[in-house]
């Protein structure tokens, strides 16, 4: 079996997660057409971190360029398809702020409102997309989501490509990401491998003896409170007592006078 031979079945070679931060696309906008996404793989127990695969790369972030082509509104979400000629729309998703609670709902009747009232009402998170309409080009950066199975993203970042120039850069960039990242396997030294693992098993015990640490300070804190709270019962019992031989030596020296 040649290398090349080698390296093409090792594509195929789903690394540990402690192996991610080595992989070229990891914590990297990667620059993707819409079907591409959409052809993102999904494998079992990576589904809470939103890890999503290109043969065997972790892909979380991701970058498209194209048009806008429908816009759909709801009450704290819109809904961005752009069409990148891919021959597949994706769908950028922007969470909106909730909507500022009017002035005469935060008083009640008769009352004026404060300064923190106003404060509150008035200060509106503005919407950073209003701009943005049907038939602009975009370039939108985002986490990759699946939603009824289909791949979305979640918009991190939307700006409007200023011109063709600025939009065949994008694209020659586009290209020469898959050159040089999607192209080549990934392929991870056997020793390397154990090194991420070593490293990993390594910051596990570190935690593991962080939290112990923590719970024997909190521990230790609790039975001083305790201790605390035992010695303030003891002083006080011992006022109460000395109170009522007072109070009692007092009494028994007026009845001995008949009062």
């Amino acid at each position: 079996m040649t290398e090349a031979t080698k390296a093409v079945g090792a594509t195929s070679t789903l690394y540990p997660r402690y192996c991610f931060h080595l992989s070229p696309t990891v914590n990297t906008w990667c620059l993707l057409r819409a079907a591409e996404v959409h052809a993102l793989d999904q494998h079992a127990g990576f589904e809470g971190e939103c890890f999503f695969f290109y043969r065997n790369l972790p892909i979380k972030w991701v970058r498209v360029v194209g048009i806008v082509v429908a816009i759909e509104q709801y009450a704290q979400r819109r809904i961005y398809a752009i069409d990148d000629s891919s021959g597949m729309n994706i769908s950028a998703v922007v969470t909106l702020p909730a909507p500022a609670k009017a002035k005469n709902e935060s008083t009640t009747a008769g009352e004026r409102p404060t300064n923190n009232d106003a404060q509150t009402t008035d200060a509106q998170v503005p919407d950073p997309y209003a701009d943005i309409d049907v038939g602009m080009v975009v370039d939108v950066k985002g986490g990759v989501s699946s939603f009824r199975g289909e791949r979305q993203m979640n918009v991190v970042k939307m700006v409007i490509v200023k011109g063709t120039a600025q939009e065949v850069a994008l694209w020659e960039k586009r290209a020469k990401f898959r050159r040089e990242v999607l192209d080549v396997p990934w392929v991870l030294r056997e020793k390397d491998v154990r090194r991420c693992r070593r490293e990993a098993e390594r910051s596990e015990a570190e935690a593991r003896a962080e939290q112990k640490r923590a719970e024997q300070k909190k521990a230790k804190k609790y039975n001083m409170d305790k201790d605390k709270d035992k010695s303030k019962s003891k002083d006080d019992a011992a006022k109460r007592v000395q109170r009522m031989l007072r109070e009692g030596a007092s009494s028994g020296r007026f009845s001995a006078l008949g009062l």
